[in-house]
């Protein structure tokens, strides 16, 4: 067993962990148990002291050599063809090999990253539009039905437009005397 894998299962176990969990999970572990044993939250004894100094040691170590996680979404369409694909980690672009027939949740390593690994997510956009659907898309979508509504309603005012025209010649446009004249002429016939 090499001195740097010895290093990382000590660090691991230091925060009681079985190794190989992403930084993530090592971070919040370690935010919990130094607070147990921080001169600000705990008494000051030289055991609290050491288990501090031992967590540091950890953390160190585990910020170095400790695997990252990111996620990446693709469709089904890629996840059945797979490939290699350019993605943006952090600050910089790495490659990424996509196994064909890859399965959503699936763990790759860039290449030449040794500490990353991309969580393929398989993701098709039409069955999970409702899941993924953020404010601006509920927005989009909700004018777009208001626009459609209010183009029905001009079609409909078109339709009937000549019916209402009729009704404005013949009643309102002109006067009661008009009217009147009108209906007597009708009812002499």
């Amino acid at each position: 067993m090499t001195a740097n894998t010895q290093a990382l299962r000590a660090a691991y176990s230091a925060f009681g962990l079985q190794g190989g969990e992403d930084f993530s999970e090592v971070r919040a572990r370690f935010r919990s148990l130094v607070k147990e044993v921080h001169p600000d939250t705990a008494k000051e004894t030289p055991e609290t002291i050491a288990k501090l100094q031992k967590l540091l040691k950890a953390y160190e170590v585990l910020k170095m050599y400790a695997p990252r996680r990111v996620d990446f979404e693709i469709t089904p369409d890629e996840a059945r063809k797979g490939g290699l694909r350019t993605i943006k980690i952090e600050d910089r672009e790495v490659m990424i090999r996509i196994p064909v027939a890859v399965k959503n949740r699936t763990l790759v390593q860039p290449i030449g990253e040794a500490n990353w690994r991309v969580n393929i997510l398989v993701r098709d956009k039409m069955v999970d539009a409702d899941l993924s659907a953020g404010e601006a898309e509920r927005k989009s979508r909700e004018e777009r039905a208001k626009k459609f509504e209010e183009q029905a309603a001009r079609e409909d005012a078109e339709a009937n437009a000549g019916v209402l025209r009729g009704f404005y010649e013949s009643f309102v446009k002109k006067s009661p005397a008009a009217r009147l004249v009108s209906w007597a002429r009708k009812g002499a016939a």
